[in-house]
């Protein structure tokens, strides 16, 4: 996780204070292969790493303050961008990364599911 994560802030830092940009390097890198392999393995073990539902808790909060949608972001669409497959030569828009996420949750309830571990696996944190 450390590359990823590493990737990540320094994308961030790269953003500054534009919310629309900091909110599409938050969809791309949720998009990436790095949380896809995180939960895949949960879905496998039924069980959510503390560090990887925190790391998602938090994006979904930054996500939050960054995108003013008329429906919250729930923690099953952002597990499901993982399974998105991106053109990684094309910049996706917001709307084109919630679209592609929200077709895969309708075809793949368990990654609902597994998104509602995720929130149980928050909500024990605190």
């Amino acid at each position: 996780m450390s590359l990823w994560y590493e990737s990540l802030g320094l994308s961030l830092y790269d953003c500054g204070d534009n919310l629309e940009e900091r909110a599409t390097c938050i969809l791309d890198h949720l998009s990436m292969s790095v949380p896809r392999s995180w939960w895949e393995h949960a879905l496998k073990t039924n069980k959510v790493d503390h560090s990887h539902a925190s790391v998602l808790h938090d994006l979904r909060v930054e996500l939050s303050k960054a995108i003013n949608l008329e429906e919250p972001i729930t923690t099953g669409l952002l597990v499901a961008l993982a399974f998105t497959e991106q053109d990684r030569n094309r910049h996706t828009t917001i709307d084109g990364y919630l679209a592609k996420a929200g077709k895969v949750l309708e075809e793949r309830q368990e990654l609902a599911r597994l998104g509602g571990l995720i929130d149980e696996k928050n909500l024990q944190a605190k």
